[in-house]
């Protein structure tokens, strides 16, 4: 899941002073976005983005980028998590998609490609799952595993509810729902999970689109075109199913519950799936935000809280 933070170690690249002078003498918001976009063009110089048909490696898609998206490479994508963003190293990384024109270090959200192997997800519990019941349980089950995050030094997060509801195109085998999550030191600063998934013969493509809750317009509108960005490869569609292929013994109401995730979730620097949190007074970064003053100003006191 992703966190979305004022986070210390944000101001630890941005050329300012030490952690501790930042408690006595903080950078105005101004200096402090201009240091982090003097940084970021630094960092993403060799990082250009492209469009058109564009194959993922290491998953049997392609995507057809269209002017209205920025489409960036598995090594591209890896700069802009690892080296902007401080994310630990992920091969699982596909690619990324951001709004066109706007650098990784502004844009509003990003999408995530991975692929998981899965084997062929039924859909026939899409239409029938009552999705309100699901959340209770899945709200049941963050609360336990809470219990684990705390014994491990993590801090709590709640599941407040669906920012979107889970709908499931069954044309197209394409899956969509939104979680608002609150972690215990946000100071009541919202997080989105915007989550989408396609479903294929083999597996599950999943595009994670990662920003803040007060983004949650844009992504939504976003959020179908990018995923329409992408298409199987002839032989591997949903379509393409035949009796003895792989299954992966789950449907669509697990996908959205854990499901495929549950695996993934054990590669510990996945980033699609599970910010990974220092045990330091700080945090990695997990996003580049549309105007890096918000989290600044939230850091040192006054941002707006959901």
């Amino acid at each position: 899941m992703f966190k979305i933070i004022p986070a210390l170690a944000a101001l630890c690249v941005l050329a300012l002073p030490s952690l501790a002078q930042l408690d006595e003498t903080p950078p105005s918001p101004e200096d402090a976005e201009a240091a982090y976009l003097a940084y970021a063009e630094e960092i993403l110089a060799g990082v250009t983005p492209d469009h058109g048909l564009m194959a993922l490696e290491g998953a049997p898609v392609t995507l057809s980028v269209s002017e209205d998206f920025d489409f960036y490479s598995a090594s591209e994508s890896r700069t802009i998590l690892e080296d902007l963003w401080g994310n630990p190293a992920d091969d699982s990384v596909l690619g990324m998609i951001f709004p066109a024109g706007l650098s990784p270090a502004e844009a509003a959200w990003g999408a995530l490609f991975t692929y998981e192997e899965s084997g062929y997800v039924a859909d026939d519990d899409a239409a029938s799952t009552d999705y309100d019941e699901l959340l209770a349980d899945m709200q049941a089950g963050a609360r336990e595993a809470n219990k684990e995050r705390v014994e491990q030094g993590f801090e709590k997060v709640e599941l407040v509810g669906w920012a979107v509801p889970p709908a499931y195109d069954a044309a197209h085998h394409r899956l969509i729902w939104a979680k608002d999550l609150l972690f215990a030191d946000s100071d009541g600063a919202h997080t989105l999970n915007y989550d989408m998934r396609l479903l294929g013969r083999h597996g599950v493509l999943s595009v994670n689109l990662i920003a803040g809750i007060d983004a949650l317009d844009d992504v939504r509108a976003a959020g179908p075109d990018v995923l329409a960005q992408a298409s199987f490869n002839p032989g591997a569609a949903y379509g393409d199913y035949v009796k003895g292929d792989k299954t992966a013994g789950y449907g669509v109401a697990a996908l959205i519950a854990g499901g495929a995730g549950v695996a993934v979730l054990k590669k510990t620097g996945l980033i699609a799936v599970l910010l990974v949190i220092l045990k330091k007074a700080w945090i990695v970064i997990p996003f580049a935000f549309a105007g890096l003053w918000r989290v600044v100003r939230s850091l040192f006191g006054g941002g707006a809280k959901s």
